[in-house]
């Protein structure tokens, strides 16, 4: 039984702009950037503030591409509510939530991505459940896009929100780290 060598894929027309990327169809996955968040964060900000690295660039090849992202978190809070939101900012310019958050008639609700509420009743300090969805953005730009993750409390101060950590969070082999991630990739349109 001989082994067969591997054949050399040459990879020099892999190049964005290149013959190779234009004659994929559409659909064609063009690139992945993938993030995993493993720093614990918390915050008592009743406004939205940044995850520390809870985000991902990519710059799309062509206006026509599509950016499908993919967002696992693990949160958990201090008997009460809290929230994140996914935010894009397009070539530097100020970040917006338009089309990741639930915008139909929010009144005085809050606009978010997931939401988070723990009642005070229940000992829930041991929870943590991971909270994922998808989306299909259409940016239309070839600038580079960041997707950035936000979180807050913003019913009140007292609250606290925790990433990747229970809000009770013993030494203890009853208790738990988690790892959170985001990835974007550049779909051919």
């Amino acid at each position: 039984m001989g082994l067969t060598r591997p054949k050399k894929v040459l990879t020099s027309n892999l190049a964005q702009g290149s013959s190779f990327l234009t004659s994929l169809p559409a659909g064609s996955v063009l690139q992945v950037v993938h993030r995993d968040h493993n720093p614990l964060f918390s915050t008592t900000s009743t406004s939205f503030v940044d995850i520390t690295n809870f985000n991902v660039t990519i710059t799309p090849s062509s206006t026509s591409s599509k950016i499908f992202l993919s967002i696992h978190s693990t949160m958990s809070t201090t008997s009460g509510h809290s929230d994140i939101r996914l935010t894009r900012s397009i070539g530097g310019a100020t970040a917006t939530t338009t089309g990741f958050v639930g915008d139909q008639e929010v009144g005085s609700r809050v606009a978010s991505t997931f939401h988070q509420y723990t009642h005070p009743s229940f000992n829930t300090t041991w929870d943590m459940p991971v909270y994922s969805i998808t989306f299909l953005d259409s940016p239309n730009t070839t600038s580079a896009i960041v997707y950035q993750l936000q979180g807050a409390v913003p019913y009140s101060a007292t609250y606290t929100l925790y990433i990747n950590r229970q809000s009770s969070d013993a030494n203890a082999s009853y208790s738990a780290r988690n790892r959170s991630s985001i990835t974007a990739m550049e779909i051919k349109g």
